[in-house]
């Protein structure tokens, strides 16, 4: 890929530290002016194990991360073995070890960091000496840096500006000849703003008015329970922390009854326990976002690690036929745009909307625009604030599907609300008749939602011959493999149900259509068929737990 892009990565056991020092990195990267994507994976361990963080960096638009790594920090001796591919000729591996008859390719350094940690006093801070000689070596200001460091650890930032300091000096006396001449941006980038894609959900969520979320948590879709929880006092929000994922969802359906904008949130083991309340606010036609953030099945899986094995479920989640909307964002930008919509899309539609993310995009950073500055216009709904005393909460007479509804408190707004089939007024029926029409009447809310939903995006080449098809998370590196794969389109597929016939006629303008998934059967494919004469010429899948890297697409393409 291009040699713009430079990637720094850092190993060690659980319990080092080395998300926050990735988390730091990435923050010192952008306050330079950088345009950055992370990633980091994990084991599910509390200590021990091995932990990475790596961090993509450019002066121009990056989208995913990249497979090779420039510089490569063994904080505990032994982490550098499992990454052999990733190395190039010309990158710098440094491990407090000596590096003896090493044949693979980079220049194998060693770095006391045990000794460095003893002299500042602190045997937790060898992530930071590592950040002192990556700025050496790259040419960053330690004012700056250090800035960074008061601001992500407070108290403690006095032994981390030692830290800093040790490990700067030290590379400045013994690495002279490893410096990287890279050209540092003229001006800082007004895209500063750092979160993952999880705090992009929150921040959507957020600005589109939520203000009730429940959540139990479960990698790897925690970070958006954590996130809201620190907003609560601000925001004037509520969050929850029930029991479990049924009380999850059932807490969120009755606050969202009440007059919420309400959300939840899981991953897919989580998820499932949510059917049956999705289920009834289909047929009870109460609007609430569910955010399903993946990670790899069956079962327990791989619970840190990512996978999109969830479209399918995200579809066809609850039993029985009833409206949903299945919203399936990109990047960061588009998980804010489309959590937003959500929340909305919940007013208006008043039935389930859920957003399918995964780990690798839920945990990964980017530098964004300012999400907390950004508006959001609020879309209320059909709400009858003045019903009349013959007032009917499920009225056939709609030609969207969509009947005016009441909240508690509101006079003469009194209905029933339950899980049975029922007539206008909520009471239960078994009607042949009265059921076909309730059944076509919730069912033409899908019309109108075909208009509300963000639309495909073709990126790339218009004048292609060869057309790649995917959604979700593996756009990133799609686009960044892009760049170079001039003789491609890409076809993003951003909201997975409904789906817009429109998508066969673009189709048809292909020789060569390649579907590429991060699952094992692909299931855009499989869903693609079940909508059209969908034949796809080839499909790239990974199903390990790991996501997709632009080189590795590159290759395969």
């Amino acid at each position: 890929m291009s040699s713009e892009v430079y990637t720094i990565k850092i190993a060690a056991p659980a319990g080092l530290g080395i998300k926050s020092g990735g988390q730091l990195l990435s923050k010192v990267l952008v306050a330079h002016g950088f345009n950055i994507k992370d990633y980091n994976e994990y084991p599910s361990l509390v200590r021990g194990g091995h932990n990475t963080f790596q961090v993509s960096f450019c002066s121009g638009e990056i989208y995913a991360p990249h497979f090779s790594v420039n510089v490569f920090f063994s904080v505990l001796g032994g982490h550098w073995q499992s990454h052999i591919n990733e190395f190039s000729d010309n990158s710098l591996i440094f491990g407090d070890e000596t590096f003896e008859n090493i044949s693979s390719k980079g220049h194998y350094i060693n770095l006391p960091l045990k000794e460095l940690s003893i002299q500042v006093g602190n045997n937790l801070v060898g992530n930071t000496i590592c950040l002192g000689v990556m700025s050496y070596l790259f040419g960053l200001s330690p004012e700056i840096v250090k800035k960074c460091i008061t601001d992500q650890y407070g108290k403690y930032a006095e032994i981390n500006h030692q830290a800093f300091d040790a490990g700067y000096k030290y590379a400045e006396n013994n690495f002279s000849q490893f410096i990287q001449k890279i050209n540092l941006p003229k001006s800082i980038n007004s895209n500063g703003f750092l979160c993952d894609g999880n705090e992009s959900l929150g921040w959507g969520f957020l600005q589109a008015g939520g203000n009730f979320y429940a959540a139990y948590p479960m990698t790897p879709a925690t970070g958006i329970l954590h996130f809201l929880a620190e907003k609560q006092k601000e925001r004037k929000i509520t969050v929850l922390h029930p029991e479990d994922e049924i009380a999850v969802a059932n807490i969120g359906a009755g606050a969202a009854y009440a007059g919420a904008r309400a959300a939840v949130g899981s991953s897919g083991g989580g998820f499932v326990l949510m059917d049956e309340t999705i289920s009834f606010c289909g047929i009870a036609e109460i609007g609430m976002v569910y955010y399903l953030v993946s990670r790899p099945g069956p079962a327990t899986g791989l619970p840190t690690w990512t996978a999109q094995g969830d479209l399918l479920h995200a579809i066809y989640a609850g039993h029985g036929e009833f409206p949903k909307v299945v919203l399936a964002p990109g990047s960061h930008q588009e998980c804010f745009e489309f959590s937003a919509l959500a929340v909305n899309l919940a007013a208006q539609l008043q039935t389930p909307i859920i957003v399918l993310s995964d780990k690798y995009l839920g945990e990964s950073y980017g530098n964004v625009v300012d999400f907390s500055k950004s508006k959001i216009k609020l879309k209320e709904g059909s709400t009858n604030k003045s019903p009349g005393e013959n007032y009917l909460r499920y009225s056939l007479q709609t030609k969207n599907g969509i009947s005016p509804q009441t909240f508690p408190g509101i006079k003469n707004g009194e209905f029933l609300c339950n899980s049975y089939e029922h007539d206008e007024n909520g009471f239960s029926t078994e009607s042949a008749e009265l059921s076909k029409q309730m059944m076509e009447k919730r069912m033409a809310k899908l019309n109108t939602a075909f208009s509300l939903v963000p639309k495909t995006i073709l990126h790339g080449n218009p004048k292609a011959k060869k057309l790649i098809v995917s959604w979700g998370s593996t756009t990133a590196p799609i686009l960044e493999a892009l760049k170079e794969l001039p003789d491609y389109a890409f076809l993003q597929v951003r909201c997975l149900w409904p789906i817009s016939s429109t998508i066969a006629q673009i189709f048809k303008k292909y020789k060569e259509i390649i579907v590429i998934e991060d699952n094992q059967t692909s299931q855009l494919t499989t869903l693609l068929k079940s909508q059209f004469n969908f034949n796809p010429t080839r499909q790239i899948l990974k199903f390990n737990g790991r996501p997709f890297y632009p080189e590795e697409l590159k290759n395969e393409l």
